[in-house]
């Protein structure tokens, strides 16, 4: 039993400084175990890097063997070339440098393992610089359309993007590009132009660049010598008047009133470069009066119908003069009158024989409220007024060098309320012109007439007999007294 222990013990102690003695060498990781060579490369057989600021191909290389790894390239190299003395698993990072020709260009990575016979070879192609060149087309395409031409060098595939369809019909629209240098014609067909001059934009694209440019091409031109960009062609004056408009145009043309503009609006082409407006009325609104001409070429052009200019009368014949109530000229050009006190629409013209027509969208006379029309002068005495008075005594009056005379009527308010037109007319006589009569009419009625062998004195050519400025008021006695004016026409009689 004794002996038994013994020899275990023995056993025990020889076990114990066995594993001690190996536990006690230095441990070496370039010791192999014995058995076959290997290596392990998680590379990819190729790379395919950009042409500037490249990124880092990186790879890792596994081996019980030392190994290397050589590039025949300068601008393409690997770290670590070599395995470590103490190491033979490494991260291998691939830096390249920045390509500036106009070609690819190739690198080959070999790697080798001692006591192995096959080499890893791993290729890395490194594209060229990016070169984009296009020789736009510079000239104005002409007005009848034609086929233009452009050019791209290219060493990469490319692509053109039209901005607008009249410059959209190209014979080629992408490419692969070369690296020779080589010129792409590029054709486009530009359709005729029927309107004013325009433009279109063609960008040639790359992955990485984009060139653009600009065709223009001609069209009819017909504008302003003064101000080409300017559609409006104003009118200073407020009544009958003749306007020259300079014009610049490269076809000859010819101009036309639309009919419902004709009533006041005539236009002329009195040479190729001058239009001639006239207005045969005094502008009847309290803004500016607005019509329209239609410009067209003589010959005829397919897709054309002519270039319509606005034409404002700018001058008005009547104005608002103030007053106690309140005054808003609409979008109409009408204006509306309202509140308490007096207010007076005064003529920017003076009269003598016309007719005046007075359209009222609306009449609203309240309390106190009443109308006075009075053609007074600047000079002398050459009158006439009226006052209109609901309710109340009304007259038509003239004196000074029209004689005095007055004729008086009576209106209720209902009626004064339901006049929607009011003209006021100095005119011949009809069985003797040498004398005048003033009539005065509501809703096309005749209210009352003047004619007391009124000579005319503006045939005398005495300056006494002065003309008369116009003044319309509202005599406003209650805060929802309004008087709605449309228009007030102004018509001499020669």
């Amino acid at each position: 039993m004794k002996k038994l222990y013994n020899n275990t013990l023995m056993q025990l102690i020889l076990a114990l400084c066995t594993f001690s003695f190996v536990a006690c060498q230095e441990y070496n990781i370039d010791s192999q175990p014995e058995g076959p060579l290997n290596i392990q490369i998680d590379a990819l057989d190729s790379y395919t890097a950009l042409a500037t600021s490249p990124s880092n191909v990186v790879f890792n290389i596994s081996s019980n063997t030392p190994w290397t790894i050589e590039s025949d390239a300068q601008w393409c190299v690997p770290t670590p070339s070599m395995s470590a003395s103490s190491s033979l698993v490494s991260e291998i990072v691939v830096a390249m440098e920045s390509n500036t020709g106009k070609e690819k260009r190739t690198a080959k990575l070999t790697i080798k393992a001692e006591g192995i016979s096959n080499a890893k070879v791993i290729t890395i192609e490194q594209v060229s610089k990016e070169n984009l060149v296009v020789v736009p087309y510079g000239e104005l395409v002409a007005t009848e359309g034609e086929e233009i031409q452009f050019s791209i060098i290219s060493n990469k595939p490319w692509e053109i993007i039209p901005s607008i369809s009249y410059v959209g019909d190209i014979d080629k629209k992408s490419g692969n590009g070369n690296e020779n240098g080589q010129e792409e014609i590029i054709t486009v067909k530009i359709p005729a132009n029927a309107g004013a001059r325009r433009e279109g934009t063609i960008t040639v694209r790359t992955e990485f660049e984009t060139y653009s440019f600009t065709i223009t091409q001609n069209g009819i031109t017909i504008v302003q010598e003064e101000d080409p960009s300017n559609t409006t062609m104003a009118i200073a004056g407020a009544g009958p008047s003749e306007t020259i408009i300079k014009m610049s145009a490269n076809k000859e043309w010819k101009v036309e009133v639309p009919k419902e503009y004709q009533s006041w609006l005539q236009a002329e082409a009195i040479s190729d470069s001058e239009l001639k407006l006239t207005t045969t009325s005094y502008n009847p609104l309290f803004a500016s009066r607005k019509g329209q001409v239609l410009i067209k070429t003589k010959e005829v052009i397919d897709g054309f119908d002519g270039i319509t200019f606005d034409v404002e009368q700018q001058g008005k014949s009547f104005w608002w003069n103030g007053g106690g109530t309140a005054a808003q000229v609409q979008e109409n050009g009408s204006i509306i009158l309202s509140g308490t006190g007096t207010s007076q629409i005064v003529s920017n013209f003076t009269s003598k024989k016309g007719r005046l027509t007075i359209d009222l969208e609306s009449l609203n006379l309240t309390g106190n409220s009443w109308i006075e029309l009075n053609y007074w002068p600047d000079r002398g005495d050459t009158n006439f007024h009226l006052h209109l008075k609901p309710n109340g005594e009304s007259n038509f009056t003239c004196g000074g060098g029209y004689f005095w005379q007055q004729k008086l009527f009576t209106m209720t308010s209902e009626e004064c309320n339901a006049i929607r037109q009011i003209i006021a007319e100095v005119t011949y006589k009809p069985e003797d012109h040498n004398y005048l009569v003033i009539r005065l009419l509501f809703n096309g009625k005749e209210v009352a007439i003047l004619d007391n062998n009124i000579q005319d004195v503006y045939a005398t050519g005495d300056d006494k007999y002065y003309p008369q400025t116009i003044y319309y008021r509202l005599q406003a006695g209650a805060e929802d007294s309004s008087m709605h004016v449309n228009s007030m026409t102004w018509e001499p009689i020669e």
